[in-house]
């Protein structure tokens, strides 16, 4: 899809609740995103959600690949080995 036609289903199936920028992003890589154009941004936003590591750093995306193995993702109502082994390690 071209950047307009992203932009017209997006607008017209998405629930309108933000602002968006005029930007269809294509990928990422560290500490850059880039649109469908082929242009490069420097990624300001990325700790805004889940993106504080960065983007396809081959680290990250392996540690992701073997966890969506196991299990995607996991509401806090359960515990999971995971997090208690994160959670530790942060406070300490």
């Amino acid at each position: 899809m071209n950047k307009q036609q992203v932009i017209e289903t997006v607008d017209q199936y998405y629930m309108p609740v933000f602002a968006r920028y005029n930007i269809v992003l294509s990928h990422g890589e560290g500490l850059y995103v880039y649109d469908n154009e082929g242009k490069k941004y420097l990624d300001f936003l990325a700790c805004i959600a889940v993106n504080l590591l960065g983007h396809a750093h081959p680290r990250l995306v392996k540690a992701i690949a073997e966890q969506a193995g196991k299990l995607i993702h996991c509401s806090n109502l359960y515990y999971t080995e995971p997090q208690a082994l994160l959670v530790e390690q942060l406070v300490k």
